[in-house]
């Protein structure tokens, strides 16, 4: 077993080292499976494998189907589902989308798009025991790098599917998207002209709930919402919340100024633009100011000294709750592209806190000379643990030992470098 040490830097602590594991060949995709211990990957073999945890060092590989189309993996999109059924995945390839069957060893393949203008963008599951899913479809729109956004609701059942219906969700620039998410069967979307979350029902009817009624009720100065996490056991959310995207008339007119003025009202518009808040968001609280809470910003943290400001992003609990995983991008030094390669912070969830989330420890990052960035992530179960793939490496962090004995927890000195800095 390796020997993991915390080392308690007051804020935050740092959990090192990682158990690292490499399969023999270039892996960029793992992703969640209903097997304890266990990721799966379509990278390996032209086959789709469940690996498997035996140790810190020791991976074992377990062949659910092999060569049932000529390119498994390629240069294709992948979207990769959490855990939904105890039984089965599903993924995305670009167009198509599969569901495998693991007892039965069976692969349904399912063309979603045809021609070449379009691909599958996001994926989740609005209905798993009904094999019911939502699709984000992106097609080309007006403008470079622009996309129309449309959501189909799709069941799928004896090898073939049905659209139940769609929805267009706006367009996706190379600036912003809007976000949407599912909470109890009901599709959500954030709509940026009126800052209001929309809700339906699987036939895009509108419905209400109370975490969009409560988030329309609390809103009042709120700017743009960047991403949201919702908790998947208890009722509170966090959400991500930046500025609204440049304009062409707002830039052209900050541009036109004389120099350096120019220059500087360019920097205030990003600056403004890139500017998160990081809030908690409460929607059964009875006292309205409780409700959405600022917990990071430039002007301060919950953590004190550790301040993550506008340097973090896809925010992940596990899937017991227990634990909150996100990206700081903050710089590491040695010239390194660290939003790029950002070091993945997990923090304990804890709703008799006042504000749920524990003391954040600093995990890691692709340590590998020639790593660029992580490839993928997800979790495991039985034991909770955190798992990253960059390319070629696969790396473990096994939360279930944070509070083990044996872990080894050193009070660091004050002014100790931090090895992430």
């Amino acid at each position: 077993m390796i020997d993991t040490t915390l080392m308690d830097y007051g804020d935050y602590e740092v959990m090192l080292p990682p158990s690292t594991y490499c399969p023999g060949d270039f892996i960029r995709y793992v992703f969640a499976v209903p097997k304890d211990n266990m990721v799966g990957t379509n990278e390996l073999d032209n086959a789709i494998k469940l690996l498997e945890f035996k140790n810190d060092e020791e991976l074992e590989q377990h062949t659910v189907k092999k060569d049932f189309m000529e390119m498994v993996t390629g240069p294709f999109e992948f979207r990769f589902l959490p855990v939904w059924s105890d039984k089965e995945i599903a993924y995305s390839q670009s167009r198509g989308f599969l569901l495998v069957n693991i007892p039965d060893k069976k692969v349904e393949i399912n063309t979603i798009l045809t021609g070449l203008s379009g691909r599958i963008e996001n994926i989740t599951v609005l209905d798993g025991n009904q094999r019911t899913f939502v699709l984000e479809l992106n097609t080309h729109a007006a403008g470079l790098g622009n996309y129309e956004k449309i959501l189909k609701v799709i069941r799928f059942e004896n090898d073939t599917f049905t659209v139940l219906a769609e929805h267009p969700a706006g367009i996706k620039t190379s600036a912003y998207t809007e976000p949407w998410f599912i909470y109890q069967k009901k599709i959500f979307v954030y709509n940026d002209s009126t800052t209001k979350l929309e809700v339906f029902d699987e036939k895009f009817k509108p419905v209400t709930h109370p975490l969009a009624e409560a988030f329309t009720r609390n809103q009042v100065g709120f700017r743009c919402m960047q991403e949201i996490a919702i908790h998947p056991i208890l009722p509170f959310a966090l959400i991500v919340e930046r500025g609204k995207p440049a304009k062409k008339a707002q830039l052209a007119a900050a541009r036109a100024l004389p120099e350096p003025a120019d220059e500087k009202a360019v920097d205030a518009i990003y600056d403004e633009v890139n500017r998160l808040t990081l809030y908690l968001f409460r929607w059964n609280e009875t006292d309205e100011k409780k409700r959405i809470i600022p917990l990071i910003s430039i002007a301060g943290s919950i953590w004190n000294n550790y301040n993550p400001a506008d340097s973090y992003s896809h925010l992940t609990f596990s899937p017991d709750g227990k634990w909150l995983v996100f990206r700081d991008g903050s710089m590491r030094g040695d010239n390194v592209n660290s939003s790029q390669n950002p070091v993945f912070v997990a923090v304990p969830i804890d709703e008799k806190l006042p504000f749920m989330l524990g003391k954040p420890i600093k995990l890691g990052n692709a340590m590998r000379g020639d790593a660029i960035e992580p490839k993928s992530v997800t979790w495991t179960t039985k034991p909770t643990a955190f798992i990253m793939c960059d390319g070629l490496a696969i790396y473990r962090w096994n939360l279930d030992r944070y509070k083990q004995l044996r872990m080894q927890k050193v009070k660091m000195p004050p002014g100790a470098a931090d090895p992430f800095k």
